[in-house]
């Protein structure tokens, strides 16, 4: 575990398209004040823009304060107030996220291993245990990463890049969101990416904050909510079956 003081400045990086809620505008606050007692913190906002660009923004900002570490959090995501305190367990490495699960879809984990299928990189989703361990991926979320700003300078710039230059197994093109992209990057380079599920984050969402611990409640509540639709149109689901009645 690294010292604390062997830190720079750590920067607490935000990008929104158009604001923050304010609940999570809120904790964010209260976290701040929280590290801001231990460490020396800076401050650095964009909104609007697309998030490559906003987030290159972002790092320059950061060099020109001379960070040692970048924490970005999404405008929409609760962390617990260890949050800064855990990751920095896993400083030494390129970067280390909290865990974090999608707020619809499945509500799956946002994590995932590369592997090579036929000459082809394929992503493969991963569910990580909660058990307070850290566990290397190839692609971590990014509503609340630590990045190790030495090691990002390794990098070629731009360090955050959207590519469209892979297509699916029909042949569509599939964009790579910048922050695969930044994965993939500092893999290439012999890099480890890192979720440490001692921090479990809370994305907000349309049915509520889900939460790695509260997910599979939230899907199975949505299968139950998509077999009441098949009702009312005359089908059946598997959390509702026709019952059969024993004979007399």
């Amino acid at each position: 575990m690294a010292e604390k003081q062997q830190f720079g400045p750590i920067a607490i990086c935000t990008h929104v398209f158009e604001s923050v809620n304010f609940d999570v505008y809120f904790n964010h606050l209260y976290c701040a004040a929280h590290w801001g007692r231990e460490y020396d913190l800076v401050f650095v906002g964009k909104s609007g823009l697309n998030a490559a660009t906003a987030r290159n923004r972002i790092i320059e900002r950061c060099f020109e304060k001379k960070c040692s570490h970048a924490l970005f959090l999404d405008g929409d995501h609760f962390v617990p107030i260890e949050t800064l305190s855990y990751l920095l367990d896993t400083a030494d490495q390129a970067m280390v996220s909290g865990l974090i699960n999608k707020r619809g879809e499945s509500y799956q984990q946002v994590c995932f291993l590369v592997k090579q299928v036929d000459g082809v990189d394929q992503y493969f989703q991963v569910e990580l245990p909660l058990d307070g361990q850290v566990h290397e991926v190839s692609v971590c979320p990014f509503g609340c990463t630590l990045i190790n700003l030495e090691k990002l300078k390794k990098l070629k710039k731009p360090y955050f890049r959207d590519t469209c230059d892979a297509v699916d197994d029909k042949g569509v093109p599939v964009n790579i969101r910048s922050d695969v992209n930044l994965c993939k990057a500092f893999i290439d380079i012999g890099e480890q990416i890192w979720v440490d599920t001692r921090v479990l984050v809370g994305h907000r969402g349309i049915p509520g904050t889900i939460y790695p611990q509260s997910a599979k409640l939230f899907h199975k509540l949505k299968g139950i909510e998509t077999d009441i639709t098949k009702l009312s149109e005359g089908q059946v689901g598997m959390y509702y079956t026709v019952g059969v009645r024993e004979d007399e």
